[in-house]
């Protein structure tokens, strides 16, 4: 692990975000690197709609729980140019080519709803750099394919988000038809209400293509087949979780080898809420995987 590795198809760039790497096909893949530089490295895949913002908004948390955050943006939100013939297992090659760019072999992979197929295909795609990869409230796979999913995800995708929105109107829609326990989940993290509307600004402010993708997957079954992975798989899902209930999770662990589901008392905000305990569960289960990894 943290052995340096030459990018191959990656290269970095400034000026999107903390940072960009342009990938072999010359997309621009932006992300951020933060907590603590020598930690356990950590790929963070975020929901629909958000961006690699859309995380806890504290990151001292990971810093505290020794872990280099990557935090980055998929492909089509925020800074990251689209992909528009990619899926799972494009953006797991992309993760491999930023990890190799930033000199990163070994890793774990945290993801939210959305996000969640994209580790777990990440983890069947790539065993050999992926060492733990968690997943809180992801989404299920589609078990049967739309006729039309690129048009069925056109006519959604403005249902979803506002390109270009302004802060005010994104924090409007991130209550629409909320409950109690989403709106209680959202006030105990001070802070995490304006920052997931500014992360929600940010991710659709060039357009809708990263959430058409999005629903263009939920709407296909999964091109990866889950038994297929080999690493330890925790996964994360709430009892007051109407996009993602714990029977989503159950189905999911059913198919993987190794996995374990923990279901906890929370909505949706699950990972923001519960972040530095998932964060040091991950590290913890890093470090007995590769119990003689190095520092840089």
């Amino acid at each position: 692990m943290h052995t340096g590795r030459d990018g191959e198809g990656a290269r970095p760039v400034e000026g999107a975000g903390a940072g960009a790497v342009v990938l072999a096909d010359g997309r621009l893949l932006a992300f951020d690197d933060t907590g603590a530089p020598g930690g356990v490295p950590v790929v963070y895949l975020h929901g629909c709609p958000d961006c690699r913002l859309s995380r806890h908004p504290d990151d001292t948390i990971a810093a505290r729980a020794g872990v280099r955050l990557i935090a980055i943006d998929r492909p089509g939100y925020g800074a990251s140019d689209p992909d528009p013939a990619g899926d799972q297992r494009t953006l797991a090659d992309d993760v491999v080519a930023l990890a190799d760019a930033l000199g990163i072999d070994r890793f774990a992979v945290l993801a939210w709803s959305a996000g969640g197929p994209s580790a777990l295909a990440l983890a069947a795609r790539h065993p050999d750099r992926v060492a733990v990869a968690g997943v809180a409230c992801g989404v299920p796979e589609a078990a049967e394919p739309e006729e039309r999913p690129d048009a069925l995800a056109a006519e959604m995708a403005p249902l979803v988000a506002t390109p270009g929105m302004p802060v005010d109107l994104a924090r409007e829609s991130l209550l629409e038809g909320k409950d109690h326990h989403y709106r209680s989940d959202l006030a105990s993290v001070d802070g995490l209400a304006d920052h997931l509307a500014a992360a929600l600004s940010t991710a659709v402010a060039g357009g809708l293509a990263g959430v058409e993708r999005d629903l263009r997957e939920m709407a296909t079954p999964w091109p990866f087949d889950p038994v297929a992975i080999a690493v330890p798989v925790l996964l994360w899902y709430g009892t007051h979780d109407p996009i993602a209930p714990p029977a989503v999770g159950e189905g999911i662990a059913a198919r993987i080898h190794d996995a374990r589901v923990d279901v906890v008392e929370s909505s949706h905000l699950l990972p923001l809420v519960r972040w530095e305990s998932l964060l040091i569960t991950l590290v913890s289960e890093f470090e007995r995987k590769e119990p003689h990894a190095s520092q840089p």
